[in-house]
């Protein structure tokens, strides 16, 4: 399967848009992905520790890998240790250390649940095959994704970035992806156990509602109080707080519950599944319905029309919205 193209490629100074990838998955530990990274793009490991390295210089740029727990990552689980100046790493088991036990034992605990994760670097829009070869890797090497355990609510997300930071371009982006949303849902077969996660819950009806209004014309802070009004956490499929942070960051700064944001002008898109260990599978099949959305959010015309048909809808509709809705989006579509 190929890569669509974007129907805007260049940003606003004219440079092709860049896009990175993350990729949740299991079966396939720090190491061995940092080894798979160096052979397929080269450069240089970087450590921070065992459980967050990159491979920086490579033919593409700077890949990070990690394991997606705050207690090793960060090794937040040493804060009361230090507090009795307890250091593990000076405690010797034979050969070991004490400090590689426990994380060791932490690890092989986390690792039922949670997945190993590798972001790429920013990579141009109309090359975006070059990451085709990481996913055939990490099949080849029996990496394991959504669909390997119930519980394993593992992701693919992809950072698009923006073609400008006008106020109703990024409208027009979160207007097309709240109309598209329930299509999406189908098209992209969203693994039953994500939808029951934290990780990717919907947008609030009433916050929909209110975003596809056409009266809805607010300013950039107007959007961002407002959206942190009715979203208060990370955990959307469509994060916007990298972009906001990029663009307000005192403001951003101010929302202590957020957790670290990574400033940054892209979209932060986290509803596909990550199907690492299906052969028919590709990151192209992912990006090609993001594209979808980018389409529509370049269509200001149909873009407009569809929202006053979703709200007429929403509102004539008390049993079976979402379904129906799905038919009225694949007749825009065709």
């Amino acid at each position: 399967m190929q890569f669509k193209q974007l129907p805007v490629l260049c940003n606003a100074k004219g440079d092709l848009r860049k896009v990175g990838f993350e990729l949740e998955f299991a079966n396939v530990g720090i190491e061995e992905s940092v080894q798979i990274v160096q052979e397929l793009y080269g450069g240089q490991v970087q450590k921070k520790h065992r459980f967050s390295q990159k491979v920086v210089d490579t033919r593409l740029g700077d890949f990070s890998i990690e394991i997606d727990l705050k207690l090793l990552n960060e090794k937040t689980y040493k804060a009361p240790l230090d507090k009795l100046n307890i250091n593990l790493q000076d405690i010797k088991l034979g050969e070991s250390t004490l400090e590689f036990e426990v994380e060791t034992a932490l690890e092989n605990l986390a690792r039922t649940v949670l997945p190993y994760e590798i972001g790429t670097p920013p990579v141009a829009c109309t090359e975006l095959e070059q990451l085709e070869l990481l996913r055939k890797a990490l099949y080849e090497h029996r990496a394991e994704g959504t669909k390997a355990f119930l519980t394993n609510a593992y992701g693919t997300h992809i950072n698009p970035e923006l073609p400008d930071t006008d106020i109703a371009t990024i409208l027009n982006y979160l207007r097309a992806f709240l109309l598209l949303y329930p299509w999406l849902l189908k098209a992209g077969e969203t693994d039953f156990a994500r939808r029951m996660t934290s990780f990717i819950n919907p947008y609030k009806a009433d916050y929909t509602a209110l975003v596809l209004n056409p009266t809805y014309k607010p300013d950039l802070d107007k959007l961002i109080e407002d959206y942190h009004l009715y979203n208060p956490d990370r955990n959307r499929p469509l994060d916007l707080y990298p972009l906001f942070a990029a663009l307000r960051e005192e403001k951003i700064s101010q929302y202590t519950n957020l957790g670290k944001v990574k400033a940054r002008t892209t979209f932060h898109y986290r509803l596909p599944n990550s199907s690492v260990a299906d052969p028919n599978w590709s990151l192209a099949q992912e990006w090609n319905l993001w594209v979808v959305i980018e389409e529509l959010a370049n269509d200001p015309e149909r873009l407009e029309q569809m929202c006053l048909e979703y709200l007429t809808l929403k509102d004539n509709t008390f049993i079976g919205f979402d379904n129906k809705w799905i038919e009225h989006t694949e007749r825009w579509l065709s």
